[in-house]
């Protein structure tokens, strides 16, 4: 399956069958794992077979079933490097855990790295649903291992799902993006759009904003919107990896 397809047919899945997942796929996506985090400091974990992966916490959002199977998205934050800025961070977002500049570039790169896994998840034939477990970092009986100043951002569910996904709701395309006054949208910048368009985020809400400078470079900013700077990553990957340029983040 390519990766637009993977985009377009990934969907919220909340209930799962009790299937299990063939070794091979599980090996594949350890590897995938190990990639991401490899690349990008963070500190991502799997767990399979379980009856409960969430261990019976409450998610933020919407009601799970048969969750056997799931990848802890975990990070710690990390003050940005020397010199640089936040200049492109709103104000009033209602994400109010995003307001350090540390926490900020944790949940982005847990957006761009945890949506390239759950690509990978549909790729393999699953289906995922992204989601918060309330007081996961406090759980007793814990599966993940944190480390030093480290914290369960999000995490993924997968496995065989019970149902099929919905329709994939959008903003109009005009409202996420803009281009330089009296130029028309070339090509790569619009298809890598539409790809940022199927990128999950929290309520569908889609609080991003993506740029096309006179130069030719892009940029992208968070909006106003709950879990807004995950969303932001999320949809950066889709960008990037369909339209073939890098995003710069202000």
């Amino acid at each position: 399956m390519e990766l637009l397809e993977a985009m377009e047919n990934r969907h919220a899945i909340r209930m799962y069958t009790d299937e299990p997942v063939d070794a091979d796929t599980l090996s594949a996506l350890q590897s995938e794992i190990d990639a991401c985090n490899a690349e990008s400091g963070l500190h991502f974990q799997m767990t399979h077979d379980l009856d409960d992966a969430f261990l019976g916490l409450k998610t933020h959002y919407g009601r799970f079933k048969g969750v056997h199977n799931a990848i802890a998205l975990i990070g710690a934050p990390v003050p940005p490097a020397e010199g640089a800025t936040a200049g492109w961070i709103k104000e009033g977002t209602a994400d109010e855990a995003a307001t350090d500049p540390g926490e900020i570039l944790l949940q982005e790169k847990v957006g761009y790295y945890g949506e390239r896994l759950a690509l990978k998840i549909v790729q393999l034939g699953l289906e995922t649903s992204w989601s918060v477990l309330d007081n996961a970092d406090a759980s007793a009986d814990a599966w993940w291992q944190l480390g030093p100043d480290e914290k369960i951002v999000w995490v993924l569910a997968f496995g065989h799902g019970a149902r099929p996904g919905g329709k994939h709701r959008t903003k109009p395309i005009e409202d996420l993006c803009s281009v330089p006054e009296g130029e028309e949208m070339p090509d790569w910048f619009r298809n890598g759009m539409e790809a940022a368009m199927l990128a999950p985020t929290s309520l569908s809400q889609q609080p991003f904003l993506f740029t096309l400078h006179s130069d030719g470079s892009v940029s992208a900013e968070a909006t106003e919107g709950l879990f807004a700077h995950v969303g932001l990553g999320c949809a950066i990957y889709h960008f990037e990896a369909v339209s073939g340029h890098r995003v710069e983040w202000r």
